[in-house]
């Protein structure tokens, strides 16, 4: 009879527990999925600095997305078997950026896997859509599925129609209510240096235009994010600049322009609209980068074709006017939210 009773409330604890178990696995995180950019084949790593090849995504395997930082995101994957297996791989590799405006849906969006890829399934009307970034004729989305979310792609077109244009959102996709540093974990490249290298002799000493004109910076990854909401206002290539992108901003109703130069990639198109942290490029050292890889970032009043002046003579301050173009200190706008 004891062993009867024993393995009775045994039975009884066992039910119990089960029953608790039940509201925690009802509330588990919701799940993110999408598939790799490019459609290739990506390199999966076993540690976050992205050094120790582990496995390889196909172009036409779903992700299950754990982490998200500006330089890695952990992913769950499948492998042969009906498996799956978790590492890290570039952020670049399935997103434009990590952070973004939010719209309402006006109307059923078809989504894509990719930029002129199979369909993804839709945006629903009434739907919360995250905009992370523009390249082309797409625009990379966010936006709710049944169990957690998706990263896909809309077209441009219908993005502009039923999200952004007239769309309820908490302000214009070029407004700067905030910025960040355009490199993660950013730090100044010049061996000596005050204010980041803004205003700062590149000789040491003397005179003539040799007084810093914005500040060269690396990162703790080669992703260059947009400094804030705005528009790609120029993209392209010179001699002096190398590969370079204009972002056209607004900031507390004033225009302010973003200028990024040197980079070894650009990934956005003249006239695309960027959100804030959105990676827009990769850090290089094209142009007249002759002192190594780097990030040449400035701030400046006016476009004037991506052939900004990297110096002026000697100034003070935090800003200064130079060749018809002002020059803000970006340190000081990021920091204060306002231009000097």
């Amino acid at each position: 009879m004891k062993k009867i009773l024993k393995k009775v409330i045994l039975m009884a604890l066992a039910l119990a527990v089960s029953c608790s178990l039940l509201p925690i696995a009802s509330h588990a995180a919701s799940t993110r999925k999408c598939y790799t950019i490019s459609g290739g084949n990506t390199i999966v790593y076993s540690d976050t600095g992205l050094t120790r090849k582990y496995g390889t995504i196909f172009g036409s395997d779903e992700l299950r997305v754990i982490d998200v930082t500006g330089r890695y995101t952990r992913v769950t994957y499948p492998i042969s078997g009906g498996r799956t297996k978790t590492g890290y791989i570039s952020t670049g590799a399935i997103l434009w950026g990590t952070s973004g405006q939010s719209y309402t849906s006006r109307a059923r969006i078809t989504t894509y896997r990719r930029p002129g890829g199979s369909s993804y399934g839709y945006v629903d009307a009434g739907d919360r859509v995250v905009i992370l970034g523009n390249s082309g004729d797409y625009t990379q989305v966010k936006y709710p599925v049944s169990g957690g979310y998706k990263y896909a792609f809309i077209t441009r077109s219908n993005a502009n129609q039923y999200l952004t244009g007239g769309g309820t959102s908490g302000s214009s996709n070029n407004t700067a209510t905030s910025l960040q540093m355009p490199l993660d974990n950013a730090r100044c490249t010049w061996r000596s240096y005050s204010n980041w290298s803004w205003g700062n002799n590149r000789n040491g000493g003397g005179g003539g235009r040799v007084y810093h004109l914005g500040i060269d910076i690396i990162g703790s990854n080669d992703n260059v994010h947009a400094a804030a909401n705005g528009r790609v206002a120029a993209s392209g290539w010179n001699g002096a600049n190398g590969n370079y992108v204009v972002l056209q901003h607004n900031l507390n109703g004033q225009t302010v322009y973003s200028f990024y130069a040197h980079m070894s990639r650009r990934n956005v198109s003249t006239g695309a609209t960027v959100s804030k942290g959105s990676i827009i490029g990769t850090v290089g050292n094209t142009g007249s980068a002759s002192g190594g890889k780097h990030l040449h970032f400035a701030m400046m009043n006016t476009l004037w074709s991506g052939s900004y002046y990297g110096y002026a003579t000697y100034f003070t301050g935090n800003k200064v006017t130079y060749g018809n173009v002002t020059y803000y200190n970006p340190v000081y706008v990021i920091n204060n939210g306002r231009l000097p």
